[in-house]
């Protein structure tokens, strides 16, 4: 390989890093201010899927069931109507 393509790929190899360096600081921060929401919500705030931050060694909050979730919802609370 020539030296242009090893530059290259340790650019690109840089970026990265920093791409998930930003992420973990965007989720751990998210998670900070809001501790109750959802691990969707802290990923998508991340802008990675869950998995991934997981892999990265991210401690998600437990995913809700489906019966906290119907709580949350105003449809429950008769709101809605």
């Amino acid at each position: 390989m020539s030296r242009f393509q090893v530059e290259e790929i340790a650019r690109k190899k840089r970026e990265r890093e920093e791409q998930k360096e930003s992420a973990i600081k965007r989720a751990l921060d998210y998670m900070e201010r809001k501790p109750d929401a959802p691990r969707s919500r802290v990923a998508k705030y991340a802008g990675v899927a869950d998995s991934v931050l997981e892999r990265w060694g991210v401690e998600l909050p437990k995913p809700i069931t489906a019966k906290q979730r119907i709580k949350k919802s105003p449809w429950s609370k008769g709101h809605m109507v």
